[in-house]
């Protein structure tokens, strides 16, 4: 099969020494806006084969595929093993995990971003990207449907484009939790109350890291753990294929206990 817009080979990319040790938490950013890369057809599995075969779209369809290839080169990395030789398990709402390894990960993409997360306990991240589609969603509207009714109340004191960034930080943080959670969004977003730090999913605690790692890009990774577990580090893939570590100008914790809403 030919892969759409291959340019350049996945193996190029340069991982710092001792980076995404299996026992820290780990965040890669990536703007594959300008990357563009040939992944090996025998790095991936029937499965993302077939995925890769439903998209028409030749844009989306190099996007999937560099983020397969960036995603498997990152966890070959850390693993130590060949990207190609790496098997996942799909479970019941779509996560993955690995077939044979217990190291905890997941992805999320927003625009042309790519984040992925790598983690000892299980996991989960979202990123939102804002573009001028964005600027013109009814916030109060969506939070309405899918937050608490304090969520809600709180938004609805605000104005753009402070709304805009408080309606999106909440989203983001409360999709990471479900994620780690391990059922996403199925799970309910209303689950979860941010304000009062409390949830009704489950029996477990998350940890709750918020970052705005680049202009108009927020981010935020759960983890279910009652240890004080934050992100170790983040990186960020430059045009140059380097790896390299990055400091977010801001970033927040919050801790989120099992509780009835």
């Amino acid at each position: 099969m030919s892969f759409p817009g291959s340019k350049m080979q996945i193996d190029k990319l340069t991982f710092p020494d001792n980076s995404f040790s299996l026992s820290g938490t780990h965040v890669l950013l990536c703007n594959l806006s300008s990357l563009c890369f040939s992944v090996p057809p025998d790095w991936l599995s029937e499965w993302e084969l077939n995925r890769l075969q439903a998209i028409t779209e030749p844009k989306q369809s190099q996007f999937y595929l560099s983020s397969r290839g960036v995603f498997r080169a990152l966890l070959g990395h850390s693993l130590g093993q060949s990207a190609g030789e790496l098997q996942f398990v799909v479970q019941q709402h779509g996560k993955l995990s690995l077939a044979n390894h217990n190291l905890q990960f997941n992805i999320s993409h927003s625009q042309n971003w790519l984040a992925v997360v790598t983690s000892p306990y299980p996991v989960g991240i979202d990123i939102e990207c804002y573009s001028q589609a964005s600027r013109k969603r009814s916030w109060l509207a969506l939070a309405k449907r899918f937050f608490t009714a304090g969520e809600y109340q709180y938004l609805s004191s605000l104005s753009d484009p402070d709304l805009r960034d408080k309606f999106t930080r909440l989203w983001t943080q409360k999709e990471a939790v479900l994620k780690a959670h391990g059922d996403g969004l199925n799970a309910g977003l209303d689950k979860l109350d941010l304000l009062s730090q409390q949830h009704c999913l489950d029996t477990q605690t998350y940890r709750l890291e918020y970052c705005a790692p680049q202009p108009e890009l927020q981010c935020a990774v759960g983890i279910q753990t009652t240890d004080s577990v934050i992100v170790d580090y983040y990186y960020i893939l430059n045009e140059r294929l380097e790896i390299q570590p990055v400091q977010p100008p801001y970033i927040s914790h919050l801790t989120l206990r099992p509780d009835s809403l």
